[in-house]
């Protein structure tokens, strides 16, 4: 007899994947099962997705599932803010745009006035790529698409699969859109001039529709929100530390906080609030590998990282999506690194002054001190990069588990499928799920 099991989706922006997993002796066991590059493409004068990939793992998944499980489900999460467009008969009329898109750069200024105002009503950090921004866009170089149906990408791949039309929680609190209690902020569409969507973010856990044979389960879509879950338990005194392309560090708290435009308020998939900020991650690092060329891997290059005082501050605007990461770094310090060596020493260390220098503020805008943080994601095998932040925040950095988001995905899927008594029986699987390695700071705590 086939075993019970799940598979998870997970949408990267630079890779997609999906992974197989199982309930075994308290503990979620996973394998990924198949993995692809991707990166935005250069049409109709715009960046777009190839959706086609997208949408063909997901399907892949599906088939997988249904081959070697019993009853089994899949869930679908990726990065945020990103959608499509569909008409009422479900065709697609406009398939994702990219986030780094020009246009929504374009846009950001163009509403810069309004900014007050909508972190106000949304809790949101102003971020070009945010949907608000994009469906402006969007208004703008294709009005004909103001009242098509926008779903988010992993609602829209999961209704291209089942038939059902969703909007889940935790993606929807990406867009800059939603309000305080969960619902649309009417407002925010005004200023877009877009009509205010009748379907309502609803929270993750549920079983949502059939793909031959094998049920959808809404998940924490957005991958963060997968990957905070991923984690186990949080103490108050421990921030989290999500680190792939973008470095996501927060802490969980029970009502928004607006003091700081430079925080973000999204959910988490039991409808709490991620107070985080957005930080450029590996994405820089990625960058000045590729451009200089090496003959050897990120890994290895980062172990070359000398301890140094000189460091960009990576949430400059400029970082975003410049020509070339390295010219924009070298501008940043009194010389330009002269070596491999030198370059890992820059890009690591702005990587980890940046993280810092957030960690402290977050600290002061919550109120609390955090003796630990707790790091996931890709970057999170990188012991060059833990090391070198529990150095510089003078914090235990506990690193694991790398594949977060993937065990939250599924956590959720197991959740739904009636496996676990409840919610504390989840958290505590979770936690007995991965091990963890503690990076103390040589310099003692402070």
């Amino acid at each position: 007899m086939k075993p019970a099991g799940a598979v998870a989706v997970d949408l990267g922006a630079t890779s997609v994947r999906f992974a197989a997993g199982q309930l075994r002796e308290g503990r979620i066991i996973s394998e990924v099962i198949a993995q692809r590059a991707h990166a935005p493409l250069e049409r109709n004068g715009r960046l777009e997705w190839d959706f086609n990939l997208l949408l063909g793992i997901a399907t892949e998944s599906v088939a997988y599932a249904a081959e070697h499980f019993r009853e089994p489900t899949f869930g679908i999460d990726a990065w945020g803010v990103d959608h499509g467009f569909v008409d009422r008969s479900g065709a697609i009329v406009q398939s994702p745009v990219a986030y780094r898109d020009p246009s929504h750069q374009a846009m950001f200024e163009q509403l810069s006035a309004h900014q007050p105002e909508i972190y106000a009503g949304t809790g949101i950090q102003h971020q070009p790529f945010n949907t608000l921004y994009q469906l402006a866009a969007r208004a703008e170089d294709q009005p004909s698409l103001i009242g098509s149906d926008w779903i988010l990408t992993p609602d829209l791949i999961g209704f291209l699969l089942t038939g059902v039309r969703h909007t889940e929680l935790t993606m929807a609190s990406t867009t800059q859109l939603m309000g305080l209690t969960d619902t649309w902020w009417p407002r925010a569409f005004e200023i877009i001039g877009w009509p205010v969507p009748d379907r309502v973010p609803q929270r993750p856990g549920k079983v949502l529709g059939d793909a031959d044979g094998v049920r959808w389960v809404s998940v924490g879509s957005h991958d963060t929100a997968s990957a905070v879950l991923g984690l186990g338990p949080l103490r108050d005194d421990q921030a989290f530390l999500n680190v792939g392309t973008w470095s996501l560090l927060g802490t969980v708290v029970d009502q928004p906080i607006l003091t700081d435009p430079g925080f973000t308020n999204e959910r988490t998939v039991d409808a709490r609030i991620r107070y985080l900020a957005n930080i450029p991650g590996f994405y820089v690092i990625n960058r000045v590998h590729e451009e200089l060329g090496l003959p050897y891997g990120v890994p290895e290059w980062l172990t070359m990282a000398r301890p140094t005082l000189e460091a960009a501050d990576l949430m400059r605007s400029e970082f975003f999506n410049p020509p070339r990461m390295t010219d924009l770094l070298a501008a940043q310090v009194p010389a330009a690194p002269a070596d491999a060596a030198g370059w890992a020493s820059l890009a690591l260390s702005s990587l980890v002054q940046t993280t810092t220098a957030q960690l402290r503020r977050l600290e002061a805008q919550t109120g609390r001190r955090f003796a630990e943080v707790r790091l996931s994601g890709g970057g999170s095998q990188s012991r060059a990069f833990a090391q070198a932040l529990a150095d510089a925040s003078h914090r235990d950095v506990i690193a694991g588990p790398a594949e977060s988001t993937l065990l939250g995905n599924l956590a959720m899927q197991f959740y739904a499928q009636g496996a676990f008594s409840g919610w504390d029986d989840l958290l505590r699987t979770v936690a007995a799920s991965f091990t963890t390695v503690r990076h103390v700071p040589r310099e003692g705590r402070r």
